[in-house]
């Protein structure tokens, strides 16, 4: 994969924009009805991204809290629907750029065990997600 950009990919790996203002419960209603969606993405009204949310983070948000061990799935739902993206997403996030090279990017992949990485684009707008998935899939087209 030596000498390929992270633009050779394309087309990237579909996202889900939400905005910072989404509930918790809209949240995990995207996310029931899309179950190939594993991050969302925190972008504002220009499509710069504020930050990521993955699956699991949502989930552990909504099952962490403190009930008693008799409450309904359904209660616990309403316990948190006044909470929104902007409380939950993940600010620090490594992103890459459709310019830089794929090696570059399975490096910090591996070093930081992540699953997938927001691609931006030279305006620095949100393009889509580059994924573990993805990069095999490329590996194994090349490879033959």
């Amino acid at each position: 994969m030596r000498h390929r950009l992270i633009k050779d990919l394309r087309p990237y790996n579909t996202i889900a924009n939400v905005s910072k203002d989404m509930t918790i419960r809209s949240m995990a209603e995207l996310i029931v009805q899309h179950p190939e969606i594993h991050y969302l993405c925190v972008v504002d009204e220009s499509d710069n991204l504020l930050g990521l949310i993955s699956r699991k983070r949502l989930f552990q948000a909504i099952f962490s809290h403190h009930v008693s061990a008799g409450t309904k799935v359904t209660e616990l739902y309403s316990l948190l629907t006044s909470e929104n993206a902007e409380d939950l997403l993940i600010k620090h996030v490594f992103t890459c750029k459709e310019s830089d090279p794929m090696d570059k990017i399975i490096n910090l992949m591996i070093k930081h065990k992540l699953n997938a990485i927001p691609v931006l684009n030279e305006q620095g707008k949100l393009e889509g997600t580059v994924t573990v998935e993805s990069l095999l899939s490329n590996w194994l087209e090349t490879d033959r």
